[in-house]
């Protein structure tokens, strides 16, 4: 993803001004464009590198599904996914956006790890945003504590899935490690035994896409815990949506 580009339509407003400059600072490729037109010349030159666009949940046009269609054709894959940024819309307007061919939403406030996430999803392919997954996940940004015997070390929930969850610490174990993390619950919190499947540390093998931590998969999970996350998934999925 990392030659990938996102296209922030009316760049000259705060909003977007401001949530280019993030999506820069976390390693994304953003081409500022004030209008659908200039976005328009942006895909005609820069072709399949192009991505992904997002565009303001009131941009002015009078057709914004033919506006947005037109963007896709120009860029050759046709994959070209849009994002709706901004305050979030009535359900009607919501309605629009989706029919118009807005696939994902980063509804103000954004935090860092949404940020992420939404941005990661609309820079894959079209079956990882469809949820072609072992199971889905979604975005947190939930403080917790991981334990690695009798020691404990401060993170993160970046994303969680039933199956596991990236964990946001500048402390990562290493790769096969044994840890024990207590996640928040409405009773309190759960301990949940996982083991380390990967770890992202500053180097030449780093994921930029990523925030610096280690991904983990939760192992004997309790299968009404199991179906407790599930369920908070979806919901957290249906609300970054339409």
């Amino acid at each position: 993803m990392a030659n990938r580009e996102i296209v922030i339509l009316d760049a000259g407003s705060p909003f977007m001004s401001s949530l280019a400059t993030r999506l820069r600072r976390l390693g994304y490729s953003v081409l500022p464009s004030k209008t659908p037109d200039h976005a328009d010349r942006l895909l005609r030159t820069r072709g399949s590198r192009v991505a992904a666009a997002v565009i303001p949940v009131d941009l002015p046009t009078f057709d914004l599904g033919a506006a947005l269609r037109l963007l896709r054709r120009l860029e050759p894959t046709g994959e070209l996914s849009f994002v709706a940024a901004g305050h979030r819309p009535s359900r009607a307007e919501r309605r629009l956006l989706r029919d118009a061919g807005v696939e994902l939403a980063l509804w103000d406030p954004v935090c860092e790890h949404m940020l992420r996430f939404q941005a990661n999803r609309a820079l894959a392919s079209s079956e990882i945003v469809c949820g072609n997954r072992s199971s889905l996940r979604a975005p947190a940004n939930w403080p917790v504590a991981v334990w690695s015997g009798k020691r404990r070390k401060p993170a993160r929930v970046y994303s969680l899935s039933a199956d596991g969850a990236f964990l946001s610490t500048e402390r990562p174990s290493l790769p096969r490690a044994q840890l024990r993390i207590d996640l928040p619950a409405s009773s309190g919190s759960v301990s949940l035994q996982a083991r380390v499947v990967m770890t992202n540390v500053p180097g030449n093998l780093i994921h930029d896409n990523l925030p610096i931590g280690m991904a983990v998969r939760f192992e004997q999970t309790p299968p009404e815990i199991e179906a407790a996350i599930v369920a908070w998934v979806n919901k957290r999925l249906a609300a970054l949506g339409f």
